[in-house]
């Protein structure tokens, strides 16, 4: 048996010797760890029989036989549902703890305020009573119109069959069409001019004056000397002529007060003669003046004739009408000169 096995480690030792890396057979096991390894092992398996490992589904037991509780989920917000066709609708963020920022899964859409169903407009309450009367429904277009102010009544009723008129009359060559439009357009102007604001027009210094709108006006900034006797002529707009029976056959009368101011260049008001009394001296002169005519009156002018001061300056007047309904206006002061003798 002996001389058997010899020849087979004579050949290993041989192969050995020629591929000495290829060959390790090691004579015993030596150890692998050093013993402050093996002490740090053997810590961290006793801590961790003595702490059970915890996990989100529950604790393991710590000895055969126990039994423990599963531990439960963490509570969350309940997914709040999205809305699609509620427009500007945001999910509810949940509550986190600590610094936890919530991130919606949903944009915001924008608000947006839906159509309002669409209804035809109804055309204005004018349009209407143009087009009724225009198809020949007078009664129609009254109707129509009670929706608005008495006032407006009135003046669009009497507006609507002129223009109906002068939509189909021969304006170029029809001279008696063009009379009655003209003669219906004084009427509504005359009816709105007891309504119209009062305005003063045209005052100017004259030389001479004939009668309403036949002056002949004074150089401009020409001066006066002292005691000089100075006219004055306005035109009043709008001062509507009241019926009144006069002893000479009168049927109107056009009236209006009357109101002068004079100062001087520091805005001192310089006393004049009295309208009413050339004896007496006021510092505002006031007098009225009443137009009795055949009909109503629609030029209305005043001419107030008054002495200049004595002492040489630069002065103003200035003038202010009411008719007896209570309006008034008032013009812009005229500046005028007055030099040494």
């Amino acid at each position: 048996m002996t001389t058997h096995r010899r020849p087979l480690l004579l050949s290993a030792a041989a192969a050995a010797l020629v591929c000495p890396a290829c060959l390790f057979i090691p004579a015993q096991s030596t150890p692998i760890t050093s013993p402050e390894v093996r002490e740090r092992i053997a810590a961290e398996a006793k801590r961790a029989t003595e702490t059970p490992r915890k996990d989100v589904f529950g604790e393991l037991p710590s000895r055969p036989g126990e039994t423990v509780a599963a531990r439960s989920a963490p509570k969350t917000s309940a997914p709040v549902a999205y809305a699609p066709s509620s427009p500007g609708f945001a999910p509810a963020a949940p509550s986190l703890p600590g610094d936890l920022q919530p991130v919606s899964l949903y944009p915001v859409l924008p608000s947006v305020t839906p159509p309002p169903a669409f209804t035809p407009g109804r055309e204005s309450p004018l349009l209407e009573a143009v087009k009724a009367y225009a198809e020949g429904k007078p009664t129609r277009a009254i109707e129509i119109l009670k929706s608005l102010d008495g006032p407006n009544q009135e003046f669009v009723l009497a507006v609507v069959p002129i223009l109906q008129r002068g939509a189909t009359a021969d304006l170029a060559a029809d001279p008696a069409a063009v009379a009655a439009l003209v003669d219906q357009l004084e009427a509504i102007a005359a009816r709105l001019g007891a309504r119209a604001a009062l305005k003063i027009e045209n005052l100017a210094f004259c030389t001479k004056v004939a009668g309403f709108g036949r002056y002949d006006p004074r150089p401009e900034g020409q001066p006066y000397h002292p005691n000089d006797q100075a006219q004055l002529y306005l035109e009043v707009e709008n001062l509507v002529s009241q019926p009144a029976a006069g002893p000479h056959g009168e049927t109107h009368v056009t009236h209006a007060k009357v109101a002068v101011e004079i100062k001087d260049a520091h805005g001192v008001l310089v006393k004049q003669a009295d309208p009413e009394d050339w004896r007496r001296r006021v510092e505002v002169a006031k007098f009225e003046k009443k137009l009795p005519s055949r009909g109503p009156v629609r030029d209305f002018h005043v001419l107030y004739p008054f002495a200049v001061p004595t002492a040489p300056g630069v002065y103003t007047v200035s003038v202010e009408v009411r008719d007896p309904s209570g309006r008034k206006a008032r013009s812009a002061p005229k500046e005028f000169r007055v030099t040494g003798p």
